[in-house]
């Protein structure tokens, strides 16, 4: 009797966790087509609701909103619960906050720390933020670690986003053989241009821009 009785409890107990995370993931769908929508405010109340039965993505998306009206030390606590959960976004956001010392100490490593954690489970932003760091030696990133191959490495993740400033300094780099510690390599270099051009939207035999089709 004691063990059915038990067994009851559990179940009852699971029901209403699934009932619970059911209604935090309608909170946040909710808020988050309001913030996709440009409706701030309105976005606010469902993803504070969903905040507070620890959902892991609103919490991230709530830290972004009052990061950016400057309520760093609400946004800091908010992305830390959220990164505490495996939430990218959450690892992210955090770490950006942390290098920069907004709500918190200013902390390099530590910050860092959490976008690379961000960046090698495949957010794009945050592999982004780590390759133009050893571009641009920033986040702690010394002169010597900048040509390694993880620097390399890295650069080619961001080239895959399409991310820009990693494009140009991969075909500079197989073009001159001055960095990353590459040979030249004139038919990767030219890959590397070729897609820089697709994404300005150059026509690279004229060398000006393409007219947008309507």
């Amino acid at each position: 009797m004691m063990f059915a009785r038990c067994l009851c409890l559990a179940s009852g107990l699971v029901l209403f966790s699934t009932a619970l995370f059911a209604a935090a993931e309608d909170d946040y769908q909710a808020g988050l087509k309001s913030y996709r929508n440009g409706d701030i405010v309105g976005a606010m109340t469902p993803l504070r609701q969903a905040s507070l039965e620890g959902h892991a993505k609103a919490q991230a998306l709530l830290a972004e909103i009052l990061d950016r009206t400057d309520f760093d030390e609400d946004a800091i606590v908010l992305y830390r619960k959220s990164a505490d959960q495996g939430d990218l976004d959450g690892m992210f956001g955090l770490g950006v906050m942390i290098v920069s010392g907004e709500g918190t100490k200013k902390d390099l490593p530590a910050g860092r720390a959490w976008i690379l954690k961000a960046a090698e489970a495949g957010h794009v932003l945050a592999i982004n933020a780590i390759a133009q760091a050893y571009l641009k030696g920033e986040l702690g990133f010394t002169e010597a670690e900048r040509n390694t191959p993880d620097a390399l490495t890295w650069a080619k993740r961001a080239a895959d986003n399409d991310y820009l400033p990693a494009i140009d300094a991969l075909a500079a780099a197989y073009g001159s053989g001055n960095a990353f510690g590459v040979q030249v390599d004139r038919a990767l270099s030219e890959r590397y241009q070729a897609q820089a051009n697709r994404i300005r939207s150059l026509d690279p035999g004229k060398g000006k821009k393409k007219q947008r089709r309507l």
